[in-house]
Parts: structure tokens; C-alpha cells; sequence
């Protein structure tokens, strides 16, 4: 799959998140583990994110109002096994939603990607309630392997 393809299929799953989720495929094939901490006395959020075996160029990070919003695919790899014994990892697309308690400045927000650990950081702009559903997508840098 393009670069192109999964932008494509991003903004898909993106205008669905004003239907209902009633089912596990309408919020993509899996749902990655993230945790959000608060650091910096409060100025930072760090979000990070369980992306192993994600090419970087698959993944999209948008923040839109007072949500972070992570898409992409993990592509399945050849396969050459004559039958499953285990299946346990997940493949294909995501999307996660994860809500976001105070503005963000996105202009100065960092992602890193290493070892299959996506790690965010947003600057807090204060405290105040969001306005608008301004949108805007966080540029990644790759540092090492992953």
C-alpha cells in the first residue's frame, strides 16, 4: 500500500468517527496501546504509543479540537507457514482517538518513532476550553530503528 493509499483511507475512517462505533472494523483492524502522562509540571503532554512492526510511513498523526487522532497500517508480512497454531498480533488498519485535556500548541508538538514506540509530545498552550475544531497534522522524525 502507497503513502497515498493510507492517507485515503485515513480521511475514511476519519469522517466515520461522527457515526456511531458499533463495531471493532468501523475503528480499524486493531487498537494500539497508548498511554498519555503529564510532564514538565503540567506544560507537556507525552503521549506514547505501542506501534511495533508500523513502518513510519504508515502512520498519520492529526490533531483536530480536543482530540489526537493516530492512523495507519501494520502490513502483514509474508507469510509461509502451511497453517496458524497461534495468531495473537493484529494486522491491517488502526485509528485511535485519544482525548485530550488542554490545548495544544501543534506547531511545536514532536513525534518520534524507535523501536516500535511512537512517542508524542504537545506542548500545553493553558487551560482553556477548546475552540473550534481546528485541525492540523504533527510532523514525525525517525531516530533509529523501528
Amino acid at each position: 500500500m502507497y503513502p497515498d493509499d493510507l492517507f485515503q483511507e485515513f480521511e475514511r475512517m476519519f469522517a466515520e468517527l461522527s457515526l456511531p462505533m458499533s463495531s471493532h472494523a468501523r475503528r480499524g483492524s486493531f487498537n494500539p496501546n497508548a498511554d498519555v502522562h503529564v510532564t514538565d509540571g503540567g506544560r507537556t503532554l507525552l503521549v506514547r504509543v505501542e506501534l511495533a512492526g508500523v513502518s513510519r510511513d504508515n502512520i498519520k498523526l492529526v490533531v483536530e479540537g480536543a482530540s489526537l487522532y493516530l492512523a495507519g497500517l501494520r502490513e502483514a508480512g509474508a507469510r509461509r507457514a502451511d497453517g496458524v497454531l497461534q495468531k495473537e498480533i493484529e494486522y491491517g488498519y488502526f485509528l485511535k482517538r485519544i482525548q485530550l485535556p488542554s490545548r495544544v500548541d501543534v506547531s511545536e508538538a514532536r513525534a518520534e518513532y524507535k523501536n516500535g514506540m511512537l512517542s508524542i509530545k504537545l506542548p500545553v498552550l493553558d487551560s482553556s476550553p477548546m475552540l473550534g475544531p481546528d485541525r492540523m497534522e504533527i510532523r514525525m522524525i525517525v531516530r533509529g530503528r523501528g
